[in-house]
């Protein structure tokens, strides 16, 4: 248990590759390895998306007996869903005598994550009981899927079975708002939001930027934006590519040279957010060629009228 422990808490440090390291190192050296052990480091594995590492250690569940562990089981389930092989993560799931809510919620991501809207679902339909993670797998999930309204359907549905949200089922439902352009729901969810004190956390105040401003809403886009305690190049990004969407080009530039004041460094989005602003004003194309080129975006030479033939340099592909 002491290692299990151990190897746990790297994890939960972000030391994942430590934990590998460590656990690689114990088999090595002929320590006597547990269920507990390989459950951690399936849980290493799958921070790292490291999928073939993941088969090893279920290999190695089989040799030592505790392939049926429900902790090993359930962390294969997880490791499986979220390296998107969905097949393997069944496989595991169909084993299990008796499937517990957190096995299904991480069974159902990875339904969705893999296109599988309709059979996550079933799955969810079918769980004799639910909790908060199961809901928001179901509803983050579906709106991944493009099944937005079916997402807020079920996030109505949950609020009427008594679920109260948290900060993960807030910004899944705003996002699903922003993506269908819901602005009367996006409204509601900000009642919310503001009710139950979730305003001043950042993921939040970035969607609800973000729904604003897809509803066209840059009033109400940028008063969210003002009222947030901090912000990060995704609040920023969302404010200027509203304005640039809705042919405020002026606004745009002036919050990306507002965005660079604060320290905040831009990334390939906000650059394009910039670049191909509709208003077609060519003074701002140009603002925002010389931007690009001065960040080392874009090279010059790529550069052709109306932002055709534009070319990323190779450096920026890690940012």
């Amino acid at each position: 248990m002491l290692l299990a422990r151990k190897l746990s808490s790297l994890v939960n440090k972000g030391l994942s590759d430590k934990a590998v390291g460590l656990f690689h190192h114990l088999h090595r050296s002929g320590n006597h390895i547990t269920g507990y052990e390989i459950s951690a480091a399936i849980r290493a594995c799958t921070r790292l998306q490291l999928l073939k590492e993941g088969q090893q250690l279920q290999c190695m569940s089989w040799k030592q007996g505790s392939n049926m562990d429900m902790i090993v089981m359930t962390s294969l389930v997880d490791m499986y869903s979220k390296c998107a092989f969905v097949e393997g993560a069944r496989r595991v799931f169909d084993e299990m005598p008796l499937p517990d809510v957190i096995a299904t919620s991480s069974m159902i991501s990875g339904l969705c994550r893999c296109n599988s809207a309709a059979a996550a679902i079933a799955l969810f339909n079918d769980m004799p009981e639910r909790d908060l993670g199961s809901w928001n797998s179901i509803i983050s999930g579906l709106g991944q899927n493009s099944e937005g309204k079916t997402a807020l359907a079920y996030f109505e549905k949950m609020r009427a079975e008594g679920i109260g949200a948290d900060l993960v089922t807030m910004v899944s439902v705003l996002s699903v708002c922003a993506d269908l352009a819901a602005l009367a729901n996006g409204r509601k969810i900000h009642c919310l939001v503001a009710k139950q004190g979730f305003e001043l956390y950042l993921p939040v105040g970035n969607a609800l930027v973000d729904m604003y401003s897809k509803c066209s809403c840059m009033d109400d886009a940028r008063l969210c934006f003002d009222n947030m305690p901090w912000t990060n190049v995704v609040s920023w990004t969302s404010l200027i590519v509203g304005y640039g969407k809705y042919r405020a080009g002026l606004e745009a530039i002036i919050a990306f040279d507002q965005m660079e004041s604060a320290g905040v460094a831009p990334n390939k989005i906000t650059f394009l957010g910039i670049l191909f602003l509709k208003s077609g004003v060519s003074e701002l194309l140009m603002l925002a060629s010389w931007a690009l080129i001065n960040h080392g975006y874009l090279q010059s030479r790529t550069l052709a009228e109306g932002g055709h033939g534009i070319t990323f340099c190779h450096g920026d592909s890690q940012k």
